[in-house]
């Protein structure tokens, strides 16, 4: 089997410190905890018979919260050599301790910055995550990779909200200078659960993630194909008793791809979820000119090399 999506996003934990009024942490009734390291290498030892190029480890939480994230990207690194490993994050957890590791296994590091100022961003992200340790964090890191031939390719990301709108161009311009590249959006539906952009009934698109988009394994093993399913409401597998083969070529999967087919979603997250209209006014801002609505934040084959 040819994949078509070279990338499979993995959520190693769903605990996050963070409660950013984008995200509806509210609603979330799964266990929270980390993938079990057995069960990652099952996954791993069998996505490494495929062409995969990208392996994200995100989700529903924050990679740093997993204490066995560089395990993780050391057995990575063993069993699939090529394939570049990508994280998103707030860095809140990201400290100086951490930062050979980040250095020696991340490819690319995308940090999510919602304010310039304590006030703005400590509004944006809730939770215990405070201003000035993140900013050190950052900073700090920025520092040790300064000069390396080998380090992460830094993103920072800027999602646009009535509260942090009019830090909008002083963030631009402070992060610009400082990392590889920024990008700035409107914040999205999250599968129905923000209500941030109206969905058009006349406009109806696949989103194309059936069809070309990576598999979201839970931390329990259960497989969506958006990582928008964050309670599990539009499962297409289970890697604890299936194979990626298997998933693929599901009775759910299949359902999933007739339904974006025939562009009628009815019944499904899909039916609310902003991502069946395509609008690319979304996309704000982009310092890298081959961002565009529609591709994915971890693709890395349009990164300029490092």
């Amino acid at each position: 089997m040819k994949l078509q999506s070279k990338t499979i996003d993995i959520e190693t934990t769903n605990i996050c410190p963070a409660s950013c009024t984008i995200c509806p942490r509210e609603e979330f009734s799964q266990k929270l905890g980390i993938m079990d390291f057995d069960l990652f290498k099952n996954i791993i030892n069998d996505a490494s018979h495929y062409d995969i190029q990208s392996i994200a480890l995100t989700g529903f939480g924050e990679p740093f919260a997993d204490k066995l994230l560089f395990e993780r990207c050391k057995y990575i690194r063993e069993k699939m050599p090529k394939a570049k490993i990508y994280i998103s994050s707030t860095c809140f957890l990201m400290t100086p301790d951490t930062y050979n590791n980040v250095i020696k296994y991340i490819d690319t590091l995308k940090i999510s910055i919602y304010g310039l100022s304590k006030e703005t961003y400590e509004k944006s992200h809730r939770g215990v995550l405070k201003y000035e340790k993140t900013l050190s964090n950052i900073l700090g890191f920025l520092e040790k990779i300064k000069g390396l031939e080998r380090r992460p390719h830094i993103v920072g990301l800027f999602v646009v909200t009535d509260i942090n709108k009019h830090e909008s161009e002083d963030w631009i311009k402070f992060w610009e200078s400082r990392l590889d590249e920024v990008f700035v959006w409107q914040p999205h539906n999250f599968g129905g659960s923000r209500s941030y952009r109206k969905i058009d009934p006349t406009k109806l698109v696949s989103c194309g993630r059936p069809f070309n988009g990576p598999l979201y394994v839970h931390i329990d093993g259960k497989v969506s194909m958006c990582c928008f399913d964050f309670n599990k409401k539009l499962l297409i597998g289970d890697i604890t008793k299936q194979t990626i083969y298997g998933i693929y070529h599901s009775e759910a999967f299949k359902r999933l791809k007739k339904a974006h087919l025939d562009k009628n979603f009815k019944g499904t997250l899909c039916e609310t979820c902003d991502q069946i209209n395509l609008d690319p006014s979304v996309l704000l801002y982009a310092t890298n000119k081959e961002r565009k609505v529609g591709k994915l934040t971890s693709s890395l084959e349009d990164l300029n090399p490092q």
